[in-house]
């Protein structure tokens, strides 16, 4: 009965700190007015970077998406088709792949694309001058590691052209996801002729040259960036809709009477919690639900001392939250508890059942734990844990760390503060570890663990705990260089239980999409994109 209470106590509590939603606005009716030519998306906030190679966030990867191009492309159902390359060859061993690019493929300004173009691309994704977070998607590559350690110049990658229609990439061993990899924005080919002459100003919309199907036209800081299509994509052909506008509503709840007036054709990849269901009554044939292939997780700053050295106070802190509560009674849209450091749906679900064992334990077994754990971390009632949880603007995140501060008062009488930053300055704060526990999240680039297991590799800009134990790290590069499939998991679900018990984290839960589509915009599919990569070349306007 006392965790019935408990929970009583604490849904009570989350009520009083809690800020109620948006009151309900009438539905917006279709009449058939809007835009023909220009599709309104919002993404989610102003994008940190407008250059492919340092484009880490959902913002700036989506706008990416339509402005480059890369060698692969890949459908909604996530499957690898060929872009710029028409075909591909790959050596018996797996460690070479040779790409045959399309004839005739142009920049936006007409100039061509050769297979040099992508060779310059690729050695300044891995120059450790430029510091893309994103590097680590061509560490596969002969002497990639060394480049990236400075120990060896970017002009000694394993890639080059043998003539301007092939690319060949060389890899130190087979990697059953590099064809993900080179999907990915940061790998796609930018112009070197028009960033040596601008610099870093090359990103501009009067200097921008891109390789996409659409080509930079304004940008209007905090305001809005608009797109036109780019005539010299080698597949204009197919590109139905003129103009995009990318709107970045940093607050969900301003983008909602925007979508329900007519100015917005697409949200977000989430809306507002405290207007999901109410969104879902108003439209059940608009809000699209579906499962995400990500994960949203809390990380510990192991630049922090105190938290570094106490495993028991990481795991308290851990035991203490209530993910059933968070996710059927607090958020309510659809998302999963999270007990590992992956979910049990990447990869057909190959890594399931790698849980804490305390998942499954009764809840009041799972308090009783924590407060003995939090007890033997050293603190009590007289003398509790104060901590900060960092995190950016927006109502999920916001919603999340009260629900979590209220748990850990609840259950631990820890002392929590709340910081809310800007997403720009948010992610420099995290990345540089200065803050103790802070919100994080990852949606696979790709469907492959190895999406995952990059968090928690000690020199991974992606790795954002700062969080590092050698033995991780060597089981990771054998799970990547053997080549029995049955081994590869084995030393997967291996490397995965170390940052599981070492409590480098705290998983919360997996991610939901619920993306509100305007009845007229055709072309979009959410059945089968898990990963929710969206390009605006897929769609057209009714």
């Amino acid at each position: 009965m006392r965790i019935k209470l408990i929970r009583i106590l604490f849904l009570g509590f989350l009520g009083m700190i809690t800020i109620s939603g948006c009151s309900k606005s009438s539905k917006s009716v279709s009449n058939g007015s809007h835009p023909k030519d220009l599709f309104r998306i919002d993404v989610g906030s102003e994008a940190p970077s407008l250059d492919p190679t340092l484009a880490e966030d959902n913002s700036s990867t989506r706008i990416m998406y339509d402005l480059f191009a890369g060698l692969v492309d890949f459908d909604q159902s996530n499957k690898i088709i060929p872009g710029m390359a028409s075909s591909w060859d790959i050596s018996p061993d797996a460690k070479t792949y040779t790409f045959h690019l399309r004839p005739n493929l142009k920049f936006s300004d007409g100039s061509p694309i050769t297979a040099n173009n992508f060779v310059y691309s690729w050695r300044r994704l891995i120059d450790p001058k430029v510091a893309s977070p994103y590097n680590f998607l061509l560490s596969r590559l002969v002497n990639a590691r060394e480049i990236m350690d400075g120990k060896q110049n970017p002009d000694n990658l394993g890639v080059y052209a043998p003539d301007s229609l092939t690319l060949v990439a060389k890899l130190n061993q087979p990697d059953d996801a590099f064809l993900n990899e080179i999907a990915m924005p940061n790998t796609m080919v930018v112009s070197q002729k028009n960033i040596e002459k601008f610099g870093s100003a090359w990103t501009k919309p009067q200097n921008m040259i891109t390789s996409g199907a659409y080509k930079l036209k304004e940008h209007v800081v905090n305001g809005y960036i608009l797109a036109e299509k780019n005539p010299n994509f080698w597949d204009a052909a197919n590109v139905s809709i003129k103009e995009v506008k990318y709107l970045p509503y940093d607050d969900k709840n301003a983008s909602i009477p925007a979508y329900r007036s007519g100015g917005l054709d697409m949200t977000f990849q989430s809306v507002p919690a405290d207007q999901f269901s109410q969104l879902r009554k108003d439209y059940p044939e608009e809000l699209h639900l579906f499962r995400q292939e990500a994960i949203y997780y809390y990380d510990f700053s192991w630049n922090n001392p105190e938290l570094a050295k106490n495993a028991k106070l990481r795991q308290a802190l851990s035991m203490a939250i209530d993910r059933k509560v968070l996710t059927n009674d607090v958020l309510k849209m659809g998302q999963v508890p999270l007990y590992s450091t992956a979910t049990d749906t990447v990869e057909g679900g190959k890594y399931k059942g790698l849980d804490y064992e305390w998942g499954s334990w009764s809840r009041d077994k799972q308090i009783a734990e924590a407060k003995k754990l939090y007890a033997e971390a050293g603190y009590s009632a007289t003398n509790p844990y104060t901590v900060s949880i960092s995190y950016n603007t927006n109502d999920l995140h916001k919603k999340t760390a009260l629900a979590v501060a209220a748990m850990w008062k609840s259950v631990l009488g820890v002392n929590v503060n709340l910081q809310n930053q800007e997403w720009k300055t948010f992610i420099q704060t995290r990345h540089k570890g200065g803050y103790q526990i802070a919100r994080d999240g990852w949606i696979a680039d790709y469907n492959s663990v190895t999406s995952y297991t990059n968090l928690y590799e000690c020199k991974n800009d992606q790795n954002n705990s700062h969080y590092c134990n050698s033995k991780y790290d060597k089981l990771i590069e054998q799970a990547k260089a053997d080549t029995n499939q049955d081994h590869k998991v084995d030393f997967y679900r291996e490397a995965l239980r170390i940052p599981l018990n070492d409590y480098a984290v705290i998983p919360l839960f997996q991610y939901t999409i619920q993306v509100l589509v305007k009845p007229y915009v055709t072309g979009f599919d959410s059945n089968t994109n898990s990963l929710y990569h969206v390009q605006s070349k897929w769609m057209s306007l009714k």
